[in-house]
């Protein structure tokens, strides 16, 4: 039996946009993505971006391998393409923990996708 992994909210994973939400997209580009709560082992993520764009914020810092600003998009995924609850598997691999985002930029994010952005609803 396989043991549960406890993924502490900031960790990166990496995926692919075809991968997030429901969305009908063809994109196969390969995306950070910031775990911005858990229950258990399932994860609520935000997608990550390099480029400034309408529903993005710059997150405060550069991302540690490209040295790029890194912007994060206002929506929450909890699910991925079929509809099952993300989690760390061959679709959510999960970066090493020195490419975390901290607590503090993890409870700014928190607050604008939940309370501020046109996106919540």
């Amino acid at each position: 039996m396989k043991s549960k992994r406890f993924i502490p909210w900031g960790r990166t994973l990496t995926t692919k946009d075809n991968f997030l939400g429901k969305q009908k997209t063809k994109s196969c580009k390969t995306r950070p993505v910031v775990v911005v709560d858990t229950n258990n082992e399932d994860l609520a993520v935000v997608p990550l971006s390099s480029k400034k764009s309408t529903n993005r914020t710059e997150k405060g810092y550069k991302n540690p391998k490209t040295k790029q600003k890194t912007y994060y998009k206002h929506y929450l995924e909890i699910e991925d393409n079929e509809g099952h609850p993300i989690r760390v598997n061959e679709k959510f691999r999960e970066n090493h923990k020195n490419m975390d985002v901290s607590r503090e930029q993890v409870l700014d994010i928190r607050q604008k996708i939940l309370t501020q952005a046109r996106t919540k609803d």
